[in-house]
């Protein structure tokens, strides 16, 4: 029965160190940051709610990534530099965490993949084109 306890234990001291951990990334990502870099998010928001799609963690996953999880993470990759690029961002959003994965969020039922017109190129233009008019 001692080991059941010490299990039980193990396990949700282990869940509360990884709420805690992600309290902390969701609190360094909501950090404001130079004009630049709130500028990129800002267009990777704007593309997002445009178009319909969102990224999610993993394959198959109903958990969407959240804005400050992604903001942590660009300026993680970014090294905190003062002068991000979209270029950059895009590099992280697509290798450095090619966990997550696009999905639709309307009701089209439309798949992001290489193989399909909803793909990293199509997010790069559009992307792109907003962050050129911010």
């Amino acid at each position: 029965m001692s080991a059941l306890i010490t299990r039980i234990r193990f396990h949700q001291e282990k869940i509360q160190k990884e709420e805690e951990a992600k309290k902390q990334l969701l609190a360094n990502g909501a950090k404001p940051r130079c004009e630049e870099f709130e500028k990129i998010i800002r267009a990777f928001e704007l593309w997002c709610s445009k178009e319909g799609f969102a990224p999610f963690k993993g394959y198959m996953t109903t958990e969407k990534v959240d804005i400050n999880e992604i903001r942590s993470a660009f300026a993680e990759y970014n090294d905190n530099e003062t002068n991000p690029n979209v270029s950059e961002f895009f590099y992280m959003l697509f290798n450095v965490h090619d966990n997550w994965e696009f999905y639709d969020t309307t009701e089209q039922d439309r798949e992001f993949d290489c193989d399909s017109m909803y793909n990293s190129n199509w997010l790069v233009a559009g992307m792109t084109e907003i962050y050129n008019t911010l």
